[in-house]
């Protein structure tokens, strides 16, 4: 689920509860669904603030319980992260003056839904943009925590100065010295141990150097220090500028006497082009790499391929959990698992924290997708014992080919990464568990139009099946059906893309008849050979309307000859809202021919739950939000619980989708969820081949 589609955590704060529907409504129209709480009081404001998280604020600037000056000093009282945007009634330059000053994120006029649309996609990206520099500010700390360990056990001498005092040695330069450790040396006057006979060339050259540095850029300076015994020692050093505690100051280093020359200079050149890490050449190289084949692809015509290698959800499943240190031994595993994927004729790097990348001179798609899938079934399989903690990964891989178009590294890895961004798009997650080929997207919306008539007109659609399991014992076989477009080279294309063209060409109706057509095709012909399954199918609000698909479906199952009740229809929280009278009648109908009803994305609404007194269904599908949310931060936990446990109450059947990891299974069979449903269990096939008597059994 990406970013764009992943629901926000919105507070609404204002005297109507109308408008605040009308706000929610207005942000799924727009594709940026949000979780939303509408805040009646200070009090109730105080306190959902303590217990959840939110991105942000819309406060009615006339508001008065809380107030919005009120709202920001409780948010700002808690050092909370959450931009307030004010909404006012008043037209002049004055009312967002003095809303900016309260200290509001942005003012907004009220009912001036497009100026609102951009504000908040402008203060989630800053927010975003923050949480990730703080991210990278802890990683800082940490990186600069392991290189001040490495100046302490390094072999080489190293000392810094400022204002011609140590203000740092490590113990090999005290050794150098006649020094026991560092200590002995920290915060000394550097003349105070220099020779009288240096004195002054050590103070000289070290002024000129302070002052001239990026001139001189390194010299070299050979002075006597005064030993303890009373002996002097000959130290011969170069000097840098560098940095020691954020402060500007004078590098001492003594290199370590190596006996081989040669040895150095391989040692030197290898670190310039390897991972420390995994042993694997470094980004650098690997882009060296890969500009010569693009440029040798280009002369003379061959091909060449690039496999962009993914480590699904690393921070949240490895950093998180085992600590920097932990991580690389972790990335260490994964280079040796992906060694044995490649030959030594192909170039294998690390290009980031948790990604990888293999230049191959294979180039045949069909051998490519084969590699991709065997390194996804490595990691997928293989458990990373680290630090006592038993840690299982999944792998998102992009692939593109290297030819006469590729421009440059850059070009190339852009394009392997995009199919990975197209991968985990198509498959509403963070973790893809897959291998995605690079194919160019038109932004033309005409162009999509006329390709989605074509695909129509040709029927190249495909449906896709993904087990639903109890977590109960109920024996029913459950899957979700998911529809695929397939493009005239037979790649498959994103929904998010096709679906966006049904609205503007009205086909949603006539794709979700296909769609029901071929599922009651396969309902006939698998319950005939293996058995009884249940599959559940996605309908549009086009579809939720339509009053004459309940008579069309009664003759289809009739001429199929399964039973109703093996059919389950599925429609979003946000369409049933917009649609409740329609919604409520459609059901009521489905229900008396046998179709059971499962309400998806559930949970998004101001209030989820008074939904349910108007609407009679047993399944509730909620948002994959939340269980993508306790999966990140299992301690996060309250707000899908506050929902299960009103859902219990109603006596609905829950359905948790997006289950990416085990961690969290105990913790679902205790809030008493009845199905779970994702890329752990199996991610979606063309064929219904679960195992789930294994499951049952289990």
């Amino acid at each position: 689920m990406n970013a764009a589609t992943t629901p926000f955590r919105l507070l609404i704060i204002n005297e109507s509860q109308e408008e605040a529907k009308r706000l929610i409504s207005m942000f799924h129209n727009a594709g940026r669904p949000c979780r939303a709480h509408h805040a009646t009081s200070e009090q109730a404001f105080k306190k959902i603030i303590e217990e959840q998280r939110w991105d942000l604020a819309i406060a009615h600037s006339d508001t008065q319980s809380p107030t919005p000056t009120n709202a920001i000093r409780i948010i700002k009282k808690y050092n909370f992260d959450i931009p307030v945007i004010f909404l006012t009634e008043g037209k002049d330059e004055r009312s967002v003056v003095d809303g900016l000053k309260l200290g509001a994120a942005d003012v907004v006029q009220l009912d001036d839904d497009q100026h609102l649309l951009l504000v908040v996609e402008r203060e989630l990206n800053n927010r975003e943009f923050r949480k990730n520099t703080r991210i990278a500010e802890r990683k800082l700390k940490e990186i600069e925590r392991r290189n001040q360990q490495l100046l302490d056990s390094s072999k080489d001498g190293i000392a810094f100065i400022q204002d011609g005092t140590f203000i740092y040695s490590n113990d090999s330069f005290a050794e150098c010295c006649g020094r026991k450790k560092s200590d002995d040396i920290e915060y000394e006057p550097i003349l105070d141990m220099v020779a009288e006979n240096d004195q002054e060339k050590v103070r000289t050259t070290l002024k000129n150097f302070f002052i001239q540095h990026d001139k001189l850029q390194n010299e070299h300076l050979s002075f006597e220090v005064k030993a303890p015994d009373g002996g002097t020692k000959k130290l011969d050093v170069e000097l840098m500028i560098g940095e020691f505690d954020e402060e500007s100051c004078i590098q001492f280093l003594i290199n370590a006497k190596i006996s081989d020359s040669e040895m150095l200079e391989a040692e030197l050149e290898s670190i310039k082009t390897t991972d420390n890490a995994t042993g694997l050449n470094n980004k650098s190289s690997f882009q060296l790499a890969l500009d010569n084949f693009a440029a040798k692809a280009s002369e003379d015509e061959s091909t060449y391929s690039l496999l962009y290698i993914d480590i699904d959800q690393f921070e949240q499943k490895v950093e998180s959990t085992v600590g920097l240190d932990g991580a690389d031994l972790t990335l260490a595993e994964i280079a040796k698992l992906l060694s044995a994927q490649f030959t030594p004729e192909d170039h294998l790097a690390r290009l980031g924290d948790h990604a990888f990348g293999a230049i191959s001179h294979e180039h045949n798609l069909e051998k490519l997708m084969h590699t991709g899938e065997a390194i996804c079934a490595s990691i997928r399989e293989h458990l990373f014992d680290i630090k006592t903690k038993t840690i299982r990964l999944t792998a998102s891989i992009g692939i593109t080919l290297i030819n006469e178009n590729t421009i440059d590294s850059q070009a190339a890895i852009k394009q392997a990464t995009k199919a990975i961004e197209n991968l985990r798009t198509r498959k509403k997650s963070d973790s893809g568990d897959a291998v995605n080929l690079f194919q160019a997207e038109s932004d033309d919306k005409n162009v999509l139009v006329s390709s989605l008539q074509k695909a129509i007109s040709e029927k190249r659609f495909k449906l896709l099946f993904q087990p639903v399991i109890s977590l109960r014992g109920d024996e029913t076989e459950r899957y979700e059906v998911l529809l695929r477009m397939v493009d005239e080279n037979g790649d498959e294309i994103s929904p998010n893309n096709f679906l966006q063209a049904t609205e503007s060409m009205q086909a949603n109706t006539k794709i979700d008849r296909w769609v029901l057509l071929e599922t009651i095709k396969h309902l006939s012909n698998y319950n005939n050979k293996a058995g009884q399954a249940q599959l559940i199918v996605n309908i549009s609000h086009h579809t939720l309307c339509d009053d004459s698909l309940l008579p069309w479906l009664k003759v289809a199952f009739q001429a199929a000859k399964i039973d109703p009740k093996s059919l389950m229809l599925q429609a979003q929280e946000k369409d049933i809202n917009d649609h409740l009278v329609t919604a409520k009648r459609f059901i009521d109908e489905a229900s008396s021919v046998g179709i059971s009803f499962c309400i998806s994305h559930f949970g998004c609404a101001l209030e989820p739950i008074a939904l349910l007194d108007q609407i009679d269904v047993e399944y509730i599908k909620i948002d994959g939000s939340f269980s993508l949310e306790i999966q990140v931060n299992p301690a996060n936990s309250e707000a899908i619980e506050i929902l299960l446990n009103s859902l219990k109450e109603k006596g609905k059947t829950i359905i948790v989708p997006m289950v990416e990891n085990a961690s969290i299974l105990s913790s679902l069979w205790k809030m008493g969820v009845q199905c779970i449903q994702g890329n752990y269990l199996q991610p979606p096939g063309e064929a219904m081949d679960y195992e789930f008597s294994v499951e049952d059994s289990a």
